[in-house]
């Protein structure tokens, strides 16, 4: 029996419960014409009662011939296709389609357009309103002459043709390119129309208004506005032109133009792309969920950096050091009160002049004293970096950095306009008090970055930086006032191209002056990127944010929510590493209650930072409230948890960087047909195995959750909760709603460990470092069968299907291998499915061993060794080779 699948707008959810309520059908009644009006779409396609096709057959047109059409099945034996694009007729329609024939996605009739102006493209066209000045929209649909299955001419009716060209690419990955042939100076835009699909639109780069676009014009830009925002400019750093559908369907516009995508917002029904120029490429992607769409698309654009392990441990900095003595009392505090933190950063003001990456020894004298003495301290340094070079006042190099920016000039290594004058960086004005404009450096060419990286080699080779926060690098805009803005680089491209790339070249020299020298990795942390920046820089942090729990809107940027918005926006648009700021930035130091609020969500996020404006983001130099009693003592345990989990967050990030699996995801792109996860703006799934729904609201001491569907455990209540279900929690500071799912296997650390490089002699006292909690622990809820391999060089699985619960702990020796082979299980009897009663035996490959007390099972043991508990019970195995654990219950 066949069944309709259906996809249902958050927006309709009160009509939709009052239908579960009263047994509405499933598509208002009538399901006899299956075809949507506006759009020629096949609604009714029907697949068996288990979701799969009832056959693999594409449907035919419904009102207008197919000319073209290609499926990603090329033939080669990968198995049957898995999507198709078409291409009809009479009105012009492009379609998507799935395996199991049914239309993912189409556009509305006559769908492709042409912006034309008198001006053609020689003036900027503005690509974020309905209807640019100037502009006249003529849709391509004379009609299509086909040279190929998969090549065909159309027209406009009026003075243009264009070519339409299909190709595969991967599987379940077609590329569409639509290129104007005659009169193409006259074409300044090209825009494509999409029939909005009733689901959740997410991806296109750091967005900081919520998880979904849906209501919003998205640039693919940065670029001066009018709006309220105290920086001026739209906030657009890593704007990416691509989303995902929680249909399972992705578009991205492959090109480097300005562009803009109308997400519903002047016609609900409608996702519009305008972008510059007259040749377009769209790259569609189909796959069985929204994660693999996004893990398609990582891969087509580039598989990300795989930042060091220690980068995943917390961070720590201030805004502004005022010397050497106060950054050692940060680092002797971080040590004396056990603060788990590895990387240390030295933001600006630390160099010589702006910007010659030499210390300033009047600021920090005997700085490579200080920089051994926070290596040894169990830190790794990072410093402050932008791309600019302070220019001579008086035409006289009065510092180094002005001696350099005459040599870069000399050499042709700093940005020009189209005249032969130096850009002047509008980002460098006023910053850490130059009074005159700086040059940018050039970093499309070779000669550029050469230049660049040798003031960069010597700071990773000789002091031992490891890291780089690179600000800034987003002063190439396409537009200023509606005009270009007449950029030239070395390598031939103006800003029309180079805009968002510009920060990608910057980063690059960065890069590789850690690749290659340092032995023990590094990172870049970056404000500014493009689509494949990924491939060079390991984490995005979003810039200035508010130092508040403001959300996110066209005035402001918004504080705490802001920051989940851009975690989630980017980690659907294949940026995998994100790190805000704890507190957020701008307007001063956060209240103490922002603070732990922000630090609650960054805890259980991949990265933790904590610094940002201000004097401070110290906890402990903020005075207890009511609400937080003990700042210090509530933060390290945040910490800690964060420090624990950075096994389970490398598996992710390993994962990314080896197939493009986003490891963060908004609840409805993880279960799209659960419609209660799409109203929670905040929430979002860490793997499949975290749920965490931070806390926004100030003076909150409760959450109202969605649970998504399966079982979960709160990660600090022990509560537990069969979703789909709305609850309320309790959400004291310290004890945020974070919920394990049940059937996880959960790889962790030593709950006091403080760092994750050696500590030989700390500032302060004695630092709890690797090499003093050599194992592996990990939390087993089991249900069903798992199995996962950490990066520790452990594979821990079980089987709790039927009979007694069986775990196989096994050493590997292929792949990443820490060599870790002591470790530490705590199984969840209580939480288990189904239940586990009390343990009264143990076996170990057969032969039963005798239970010990649960502390001699913490200090560990030579073989295998258990203890049994309340709630749960807890194994030490020490690894020689395959174990297998049996647990008898009564």
């Amino acid at each position: 029996m066949g069944r309709m699948r259906l996809r249902l707008r958050p927006r309709l959810l009160g009509t939709l419960l009052a239908c579960a309520a009263i047994g509405c059908g499933p598509s208002g009644g009538s399901d006899d014409a299956g075809l949507d009006a506006s759009t020629g779409l096949d609604t009714n396609v029907p697949v068996d009662d288990a979701g799969a096709p009832d056959a693999y057959a594409f449907p035919d047109a419904l009102s207008s011939p197919i000319v073209l059409s290609i499926d990603d099945d090329d033939g080669s034996g990968g198995g049957a296709a898995t999507a198709r694009l078409e291409v009809l007729t009479n009105p012009l329609r492009v379609r998507l389609l799935g395996p199991d024939g049914e239309v993912r996605f189409a556009s509305v009739a006559s769908g492709l357009e042409l912006g034309v102006s008198p001006t053609g493209d020689t003036r900027y066209n503005d690509v974020t309103v309905d209807a640019p000045r100037r502009v006249t929209w003529q849709p391509l649909d004379l009609g299509i002459t086909a040279v190929s299955d998969v090549e065909g001419l159309v027209g406009d009716g009026v003075d243009h043709s264009a070519r339409i060209t299909l190709s595969r690419v991967a599987r379940g990955v077609i590329r569409m390119r639509v290129a104007v042939e005659s009169n193409e100076d006259t074409v300044g835009l090209v825009r494509a129309r999409w029939a909005a699909d009733e689901g959740s639109y997410q991806g296109l780069g750091e967005r900081f208004t919520g998880a979904d676009a849906r209501g919003f014009v998205v640039p693919m830009q940065m670029g001066v506005t009018t709006l309220a925002r105290e920086s001026g400019t739209n906030e657009h750093h890593v704007p990416i032109p691509f989303f995902v559908s929680s249909g399972s369907y992705g578009l991205f516009v492959e090109s480097r133009e300005a562009g803009a995508f109308d997400v519903g917002l002047a016609n609900e029904d409608e996702v519009r792309a305008t972008f510059e120029g007259s040749a377009i490429e769209y790259v569609f992607f189909v796959a069985p969920t929204p994660r693999e769409v996004i893990a398609a698309y990582t891969r087509h654009t580039g598989l990300p950096i795989l930042p060091p392990r220690w980068s995943f441990a917390p961070m720590h900095w201030r805004n502004v050091w005022d010397d050497r003595a106060q950054l050692e009392t940060d680092a002797e505090a971080l040590v004396d009160l056990h603060i788990p933190a590895t990387a240390f950063w030295i933001d600006n003001p630390w160099t010589d002049s702006y910007v010659d990456n030499v210390f300033d020894e009047t600021r920090f004298p005997g700085h490579v004293e200080m920089l051994r003495e926070i290596r040894d301290s169990g830190f790794r340094p990072l410093v402050w970096n932008v791309p600019y070079l302070d220019a001579p006042e008086d035409g006289v190099a009065d510092n180094t950095a002005e001696t350099l920016y005459q040599e870069a000039e000399r050499d042709g290594h700093l940005v020009e306009l189209a005249g032969g004058s130096i850009f002047s960086a509008p980002s460098a004005n006023g910053v850490s008090g130059l009074s005159a404009a700086a040059g940018m450096i050039d970093f499309t060419t070779e000669g550029g970055r050469d230049f660049w990286q040798a003031r960069l080699d010597p700071l990773v080779r000789d002091l031992g930086i490891r890291a780089f926060k690179l600000d800034y690098g987003e002063d190439i805009v396409p537009e200023l006032a509606g005009a270009r803005t007449q950029i030239r680089f070395g390598d031939g491209t103006t800003e029309r191209e180079t805009h968002n790339v510009y920060a990608m070249r910057y980063h690059q020299p960065y890069r590789d002056a850690i690749d290659t020298h340092s032995d023990e990795g590094g990172f870049l942390l970056v404000r500014a990127s493009c689509w494949g920046g990924q491939t060079v820089a390991d984490i995005v942090w979003p810039g200035d944010i508010d130092s508040n729990l403001t959300r996110g809107d066209l005035d402001n940027v918004g504080g705490l929510p802001a920051a989940i918005s851009a975690l989630i926006s980017l980690s659907a648009s294949g940026f995998p590493s994100f790190a805000s700021d704890t507190g957020g930035f701008r307007e001063g130091p956060p209240d103490l209650e922002t603070l732990m609020r922000w630090a609650e969500h960054t805890a259980f996020s991949p990265f933790l930072q904590l610094g940002g404006s201000g004097p401070h983001h110290n906890p402990w130099l903020y005075d207890p409230t009511t609400q937080v009693p003990d700042p210090t003592g509530t933060y390290r345990e945040l910490a800690r948890a964060h420090t624990e989990l950075i096994p389970y967050f490398r598996m992710l990030a390993l994962r990314a960087s080896a197939d493009g699996t986003p490891p963060i995801l908004h609840p409805s792109l993880a279960y799209p047909d659960d419609l209660g996860g799409y109203r929670d703006p905040d929430a979002y799934l860490i793997g499949e195995d975290f749920f965490v729904a931070p806390v926004v609201e100030p003076a909150a001491t409760d959450r109202f959750v969605h649970l998504p569907p399966g079982g979960w455990v709160h990660w600090f209540t022990q509560g537990s909760y069969v979703g789909p279900r709305d609850a309320m929690v309790e959400a004291p500071v310290g004890t945020p709603p974070v919920f394990v799912r049940i059937g996880a296997i959960v790889p962790m650390l030593a709950h006091d460990l403080e760092t994750l490089v050696a500590a030989p002699t700390p500032m302060g006292d004695s630092r709890i470092d690797l090499t003093d909690r050599p194992f592996l622990r990990a939390l087993l809820i089991p249900n069903g069968t798992r199995t996962i391999t950490t990066e520790e060089g452990v594979r821990i699985g079980y089987d709790h299907t039927s009979g007694p619960l069986e775990i196989t702990l096994a050493p590997v020796t292929t792949g990443p291998d820490l060599g870790v082979r002591d470790v530490r299980l705590v199984v969840d009897t209580t939480h288990a499915d189904p239940f586990i009663p009390s343990v009264v035996a143990l076996e170990v490959d057969g032969v039963e061993v005798p239970a010990t007390t649960p502390m001699d099972v913490a200090d560990g043991c030579d073989d295998v060794c258990w203890a049994p508990g309340f709630n749960t019970m807890t194994i030490s195995a020490r690894l020689t080779g395959p174990v297998t654990i049996t647990l008898r219950s009564s």
